[in-house]
């Protein structure tokens, strides 16, 4: 795995948005993981019902949402006009 930031370097900045985008496949624990341990002030953003539309034949495990549905999952993530943004999967 290559590391572009160090967890000292994200959290130097001032007041960063933090995404907990963590996932696994087989696995629906990243919630009750981030709950259990996150970054400070991180929030977290799931893979199946905020980043994707239900899973299909025709579209696959993880299509993409549809803008409003997006929409209405970036306003819970907060401020993300707010710079600098950060992802993470733990």
């Amino acid at each position: 795995m290559t590391v572009l930031t160090s967890v000292a370097d994200l959290l130097r900045d001032p007041a960063p948005v933090l995404l907990d985008v963590r996932w696994q496949l087989g696995s629906d624990t990243g919630r009750d993981d981030h709950l259990a341990g996150h970054l400070p002030g991180a929030v977290y953003v799931d893979l199946d019902t905020e980043l994707s539309a239900p899973a299909s034949p025709e579209a696959g495990r993880h299509p993409l949402p549809s803008v409003q549905s997006l929409q209405a999952a970036a306003r819970r993530w907060g401020d993300l006009g707010r710079l600098p943004r950060r992802l993470y999967d733990a």
